[in-house]
């Protein structure tokens, strides 16, 4: 039997992740309006996003941790974590932001949401987790949410004629996160999450510092103008992203998985599309059919058949 402490340390895991997630469903629908009706490129609100969010862990951190402590862990396994951070921050942000301009946010969330699935899968071919029947039932259930919310959200891919390249970009996202966390599974467990998230996003915004100004030589448009555009409203949204989105949301993400364990706690994820899909409606007016509301019943099997059976096999 399992000690009731413990119990209560993997259902806070838990319900940590699940906090940070429906904070990333906003994500989609805050960026596009960003990006289209304030009319900010992609890659600048990457910059200001993860620049922003990256600021705020770096201060938690040297406040919670301590200057001598934080400067002794950048100095031994710093620049380890600072090229994960390339990845998961980098490489994540360029190809999700430039995804938004070309799909639907809905559309978006519904792809994004498969990375449990792929770190599921990462785990099980590198052998380090054993399958279980609730694992893969879980995967399943997640995929088939990801598939029905997208089924539903078709009707809007005539509103962007290039959807199929911003989907694809949106994989390229779905791959960069998903590695990410795999290979960064250690650090979370040797050091703090906000350790961890502080290195890993202030290297990846100083990736995007370095990128930002060379992608109109791609022909994407031009970059550095957000200060000519942004109304008041935008800046809100903006540090919405960067604030709350990025640095609230990966604190209690990370904290979480420490508990849960990644490959369970990312399964979580599976809610985002039909949380997306329900603020997309809302705020964007977008059309919601059944297939989303077959999603969310999809999804929350899901996660009640993965997170109970955790709780009972520890």
């Amino acid at each position: 039997m399992v000690p009731q402490k413990d119990q209560r340390w993997i259902i806070n895991g838990y319900l940590l992740v699940t906090l940070a997630i429906i904070i990333f469903s906003t994500i989609e629908v805050a960026s596009q309006h960003v990006q289209k009706e304030e009319k900010v490129s992609a890659f600048d609100l990457s910059l200001l996003r993860f620049g922003i969010g990256g600021l705020i862990l770096a201060i938690a951190a040297f406040i919670r941790i301590g200057k001598g402590e934080m400067f002794r862990i950048i100095k031994t396994d710093g620049w380890r974590i600072a090229l994960l951070g390339l990845i998961g921050t980098t490489g994540l942000a360029l190809c999700y932001h430039r995804s938004l301009m070309l799909t639907s946010s809905m559309i978006g969330g519904a792809i994004f949401s498969i990375n449990p699935a792929i770190v599921a899968m990462i785990f099980l071919a590198s052998r380090l987790e054993k399958p279980s029947w609730s694992k893969i039932v879980g995967v399943i259930l997640g995929i088939a949410c990801v598939y029905v919310t997208n089924k539903g959200a078709r009707s809007h891919e005539p509103q962007f004629p290039d959807y199929f390249v911003g989907n694809i970009f949106m994989v390229l996202a779905v791959l960069a996160w998903s590695f990410y966390f795999f290979l960064v599974r250690d650090y979370i467990k040797k050091y703090s999450a906000l350790v961890v998230s502080s290195i890993a996003v202030i290297s990846g915004s100083i990736g995007l510092i370095v990128t930002v100004p060379l992608i109109p030589l791609l022909g994407w448009g031009d970059t550095l103008t957000f200060y000519k555009v942004l109304s008041p409203t935008g800046w809100v949204l903006v540090f919405y992203l960067g604030i709350i989105t990025v640095g609230l949301g990966y604190y209690w993400l990370y904290m979480g998985l420490a508990r849960t364990g990644i490959s369970k706690g990312m399964m979580i994820f599976f809610i985002k599309p039909a949380i997306v899909a329900l603020l997309a409606h809302f705020l964007q007016h977008q059309p919601l059919s059944p297939w989303i509301w077959l999603g969310i019943i999809l999804a929350s099997t899901s996660i009640i058949i993965v997170g109970i059976k955790d709780i009972r096999s520890r």
